[in-house]
């Protein structure tokens, strides 16, 4: 993928979807900093079809970035992605003030090991019903309302990044497009 108009057609428009059923789950529990434990089951399909995205535009990224292409796991994209983006562990999303108290780094803790949201989200794709050492409840109470929205604004600034690298053949915003994020940067 080489233009910005093959990006919206191959990903942004899924994450406008995907933005769109994150604030269609409001109607039922409203995104608050106080409701960040909240697990749903939509949650949870969100939680995953967020993940499963952020992997495809990383995997994308990675390619358009190495002119190659081959299986990487997380960690190597990410890596990858951070040696070419200055600056790529303090990105944050902010947020309009609809949301305001979040603050959303989530690149921040990523290293050698992974950022917390998406260890907790191998935790509900591959052990959902094992229980959790520490809270002594089932994996799947990890889709909550922090992770899908920690998640959210992960693939919103990977695909601002990875947008803004591609050859301009049009003039649209990703950035400008999204209901929640305000800008990308650090």
């Amino acid at each position: 993928m080489k233009t910005r108009g093959e990006f919206i057609r191959n990903y942004w428009k899924n994450y406008l979807y995907l933005e769109k059923r994150f604030l269609d789950s409001e109607s039922y529990v409203s995104i608050e900093k106080e409701n960040n434990d909240a697990f749903s089951f939509e949650y949870l399909s969100l939680f995953i079809l967020l993940c499963n995205e952020f992997d495809a535009v990383t995997t994308e990224f990675c390619n358009h970035i190495e002119g190659e292409k081959r299986q990487r796991n997380i960690n190597e994209k990410v890596g990858i992605i951070r040696d070419s983006v200055p600056n790529f562990n303090k990105y944050k999303a902010d947020i309009n003030e609809r949301f305001e108290g979040y603050n959303l780094v989530p690149f921040e803790k990523f290293g050698k090991t992974s950022a917390d949201w998406w260890h907790d989200y191998t935790y509900v794709k591959h052990y959902r019903s094992m229980t959790d050492e520490n809270t002594h409840k089932p994996n799947y109470y990890k889709a909550n309302l922090k992770n899908v929205f920690t998640a959210l604004s992960a693939l919103y600034l990977i695909s601002c990044i990875f947008y803004e690298r591609l050859e301009k053949d049009t003039q649209y915003s990703v950035e400008k497009s999204s209901a929640i994020f305000t800008k990308c940067g650090f």
